[in-house]
């Protein structure tokens, strides 16, 4: 009887090893693309700083990280990062946790939490209901949203004074009547789960989310981010890195401001894959990573989460983060039980759709695909500005020149130096709104070309002044020969 049983678990083993082995083998190519291919995103794309992690059936399949942090530091699996707008999702599992308590009712309106909200804004304002807010539909712009983003808040108290200013900030559409994705929504989130909790965000965080879960480098607030690590990332001037000077904004924790490092952030993805009852009941977990509007035909918006689909037709959750010095993303596919996250330490509003191609390119090698090499390259906006400033300097020493000769047509330069000081009036209003931007945030996200910018203006201003000056001197010699034939 035990010959019989040897031979039945030897059978067994000799078909379970080699397969085994065949799993193992899968998942160190796997694990060899992976780093090869961030290695030359990492070199290519000019990012100083990058972590990321593969998760398979909750289980870690690869992670690493690498490069520098902006002083210097070594990038290891406990560096926090900056997540940008993945932070969204974090206020929103907060908010679901206080709809399964019964302290917050999704269809209620901003004025039955805020009351000194309410005082302040119109009765339409303050109609607006969390679902409203959490599904980026309550009538606040894109616009509005970053005029009240990344203003370097320094006190605790600077969320709730944020969203107070909102109180009396236009809305561009009807409380649910379009989608636009807006900071504002998860500011005022942000001031609600405080309001409620009766704890700062940054403390509800801690005690709700990032303990429970194990994040123990995470972050909701400049205190806590530098305690545990946080060291400043890096903007992009022309594609190369430069040390960001851009504040750390304690009132922007529930819209982008909160830290992690590779390692937190591969706990929450564990959280979302697993089947478990950890910080929601299985019930609000599924409401959680539900869509809330559909917003166009491939994709809806849920709770701080993307929804779309793969190639394959399965669900894809995912999400993009940037600040002025740092880009993330995060995605999962709950029926395979695959996720990954990425996180470095540079942005600039011209290269974040690079880092989203890295992401596809990821999911890409997880379903067996060879990626192509990534490529940088200048972009054409970039181009463009530089041509433009090289043109117009010369312009403006050709005339000052012809000036110097005394040799200005009259009936050309009163015009074309009035043209010139339109010009120069006009051109950062009219990029405000082709960009739907206010300058602060073109200036954060994009320094290279917002003083590039400013350069046109400024040669637009000195050609019409160089114009003004010669027509006045023009005019003044014309005088003094009329003056003299008498």
């Amino acid at each position: 009887m035990r010959k019989k049983w040897t031979h039945v678990v030897l059978t067994v083993l000799a078909f379970v090893l080699p397969t085994w082995g065949n799993v193992v083998k899968a998942e160190e190519v796997m694990a060899d693309k992976v780093d090869i291919y961030m290695k030359a995103a990492m070199e290519e794309y000019q990012i100083p700083g990058l972590s990321v992690a593969i998760l398979q059936d909750g289980d870690m399949v690869f992670t690493n990280s690498y490069g520098v942090t902006a002083e210097g530091s070594t990038v290891s699996s406990k560096t926090p990062f900056l997540l940008g707008s993945i932070s969204k999702s974090m206020t929103a599992l907060g908010i679901v946790q206080l709809v399964e308590s019964g302290k917050v009712d999704l269809d209620k309106s901003i004025g039955a939490y805020l009351p000194w909200f309410a005082a302040e804004a119109s009765s339409e304002v303050s109609s607006i209901t969390i679902r409203q807010l959490l599904a980026q539909t309550s009538g606040y712009s894109t616009y509005t949203g970053l005029e009240y983003s990344d203003v370097g808040a320094k006190d605790a108290s600077g969320l709730k004074e944020n969203v107070r200013n909102l109180s009396n900030a236009m809305l561009s559409r009807t409380p649910g009547e379009q989608h636009q994705y807006s900071n504002a929504n998860y500011m005022i989130l942000g001031a609600v789960l405080e309001e409620v909790s009766g704890q700062t965000y940054a403390d509800y965080m801690e005690q709700h989310v990032f303990g429970p879960l194990g994040m123990s480098t995470a972050a909701a607030d400049e205190e806590r981010a530098v305690r545990t690590g946080f060291e400043q990332g890096y903007q992009s001037w022309f594609g190369y890195p430069r040390v960001s000077s851009v504040p750390y904004d304690n009132s922007g924790a529930s819209y982008g401001y909160i830290t992690a490092s590779i390692e937190d952030m591969t706990r929450y993805l564990q959280f979302l894959l697993e089947d478990n009852d950890m910080l929601l009941s299985r019930e609000y977990k599924e409401l959680f990573l539900s869509p809330l509007v559909q917003h166009r035909p491939d994709r809806a918006y849920g709770f701080g989460w993307r929804i779309s689909e793969t190639d394959q037709g399965e669900t894809l959750i995912w999400h993009s983060g940037s600040t002025p010095e740092a880009r993330a993303e995060i995605f999962f596919i709950p029926e395979r039980g695959v996720g990954a996250v990425i996180l470095t330490n540079k942005d600039h509003i011209l290269e974040e759709a690079r880092l989203f191609q890295v992401s596809k390119d990821l999911r890409g090698i997880l379903d067996g695909q060879d990626p192509k090499p990534p490529s940088a390259g200048v972009h054409p906006v970039i181009w463009g500005l530089a041509g433009t400033l090289i043109i117009l300097l010369a312009i403006l020493i050709w005339l000052l020149l012809r000036m110097k000769k005394r040799n200005l047509k009259l009936y050309l330069t009163l015009p074309l130096s009035l043209v010139f000081f339109a010009m120069s009036v006009g051109i950062i209003p009219l990029f405000m709104r082709l960009t739907s931007s206010p300058w602060n945030s073109i200036r954060l996200f994009a320094p290279d070309i917002a003083y590039m910018t400013l350069g046109i203006v400024a040669i637009l201003a000195w050609m019409g002044l160089v114009l003004m000056y010669g027509t006045l001197v023009n005019r003044r010699k014309q005088l003094e020969s009329v003056t003299r034939r008498t």
